[in-house]
């Protein structure tokens, strides 16, 4: 007991350094017919679950795995307390969510937040938001999803910079730019990354600080910069295969497809695509098949209709809607071009919808776009009321109008009081209200 409780140990500091991810890879196959009956032991699968990810193991695999380490709740009892146990349980939920796992993680997020809201510390705080964060995103919540990158981060903003705290921080700031992204606030998204390269010139290459290349190659192909785009693209590639790893959930292919396009690489853009597809396919999950079926309809300008049509069936079967509202507007306009201007009317119309639900305005207003080259005016939205609050107004406002006192709702979020009192006073002047008895009211 005492060697594999050391063995997990290793495994844990092991999982942060992408120069380990190989040995460690073979140190954590030996321990894949372990049944999960202690902590130690599903710290080990949890990790497993992870490498599982990063390898491309079916996703059927890789979610047995991870529930396995899971072990319907019993993990998080056992971890509460113990950095090192979390980081397993969070790594084993992002294996799960990654490989479509939503209804599972859903119940173990929602047991863990009732705990750590009661008794936890501010990193487990945010380590419980990180794993939320990603099941928005991977449900199309953007919302949801800003909202719990933005309590993970302002739990953790006076934390000693450890490797596990840069590393739920690299998390944090990943999705706070994909939400800014979503906005089509460049420049917000752009203030994101600047901000944690700032609060941390030094730190240590970690896994979750080599994906902030791909929003920024994202944020480069906003502000029409192919070249700027293809090479952070090229570079998360570089040190993704330095470490061994190359998986589909982490698409540092399709902004390089769209950059490869605009710089007349056409013959790079399908050979990058038709890679991302047979990697996806490998990996086993509707939304990353999907997604790699629309990336593959980008480049290959031929089979472009048939591709959108089999992405969206792909993804009708998935839980990701922002991937389904994506592919719906590419098809949209895709249908367009080719005179099918009924069908195209349809397809719009679906994806404006689904792009609102998510909270996309960027996909919304781009499908908007393609209605109006049809000769439609379709109603543009009135950003004013609940809509117009942001995320961390949302989450105040929904606590507030379930009768949570400011100090309550202060020591959820792990903010301060007068946060509080700020964010319900703009709140207040946003729903057009005059204070916390209107508020339930309002948010209808």
């Amino acid at each position: 007991m005492g060697r594999l409780h050391l063995e997990a140990r290793l495994a844990v500091i092991r999982s942060f350094l992408p120069e380990e991810r190989r040995r460690s890879s073979e140190h954590l196959r030996g321990y894949a017919g372990l049944p999960g009956g202690t902590p130690d032991e599903r710290t080990l699968l949890g990790l497993l679950a992870q490498m599982g990810r990063y390898e491309v193991a079916p996703a059927t695999e890789v979610a047995a795995t991870a529930s396995r380490a899971l072990a319907n709740g019993a993990y998080f009892d056992d971890a509460t307390g113990s950095t090192e146990a979390m980081v397993a349980w969070v790594v084993a939920l992002l294996a799960l969510i990654s490989a479509d796992g939503v209804a599972p993680a859903r119940r173990e997020i929602d047991r863990a937040r009732l705990r750590v809201r009661a008794h936890g510390s501010p990193v487990e705080f945010a380590m419980v938001a990180n794993a939320a964060l990603f099941l928005s995103w991977r449900l199309g919540d953007v919302t949801a999803m800003e909202a719990e990158s933005e309590g993970a981060l302002a739990a953790i903003a006076c934390e000693d910079p450890a490797p596990h705290v840069i590393a739920l921080r690299a998390t944090g700031t990943h999705f706070s730019a994909y939400a800014a992204l979503e906005r089509g606030d460049l420049d917000a998204a752009t203030a994101a990354l600047d901000r944690f390269e700032a609060e941390h010139p030094d730190r240590p290459r970690l896994m979750p600080t080599i994906w902030l290349h791909e929003p920024r190659a994202l944020i480069a192909l906003g502000h029409g910069d192919p070249r700027q785009a293809r090479a952070q693209a090229l570079r998360q590639r570089d040190l993704m295969l330095e470490a061994g790893l190359d998986p589909p959930t982490i698409p540092w292919r399709a902004p390089a497809v769209r950059a490869a396009m605009l710089l007349g690489d056409l013959g790079e853009a399908l050979e990058l695509a038709a890679e991302q597809l047979v990697i996806a396919r490998r990996w086993g999950a509707a939304t990353e098949v999907g997604a790699a079926l629309r990336l593959l309809a980008h480049a290959d300008a031929d089979r472009r209709l048939d591709l959108l049509t089999e992405s969206i069936a792909m993804l009708e079967t998935g839980p990701a809607r922002l991937e389904l509202a994506r592919s719906l507007v590419d098809l949209g306009e895709a249908l367009r071009v080719a005179r099918r201007r009924g069908d195209a009317r349809e397809v719009l119309h679906r994806g404006i919808d689904l792009a609102g639900d998510c909270g996309s305005a960027a996909l919304r207003q781009r499908a908007l776009e393609a209605l109006e080259a049809l000769g439609d005016r379709p109603r543009r939205p009135m950003f004013a009321g609940p809509e117009a609050l942001t995320a961390s107004e949302r989450r105040v406002a929904g606590l507030a109008a379930a009768g949570r006192a400011n100090r309550e709702i202060a020591q959820e979020l792990f903010v301060t009081p007068k946060t509080v009192e700020n964010h319900l006073g703009r709140i207040y002047t946003k729903l057009g209200i005059a204070g916390r008895r209107d508020l339930a009211q309002a948010l209808v």
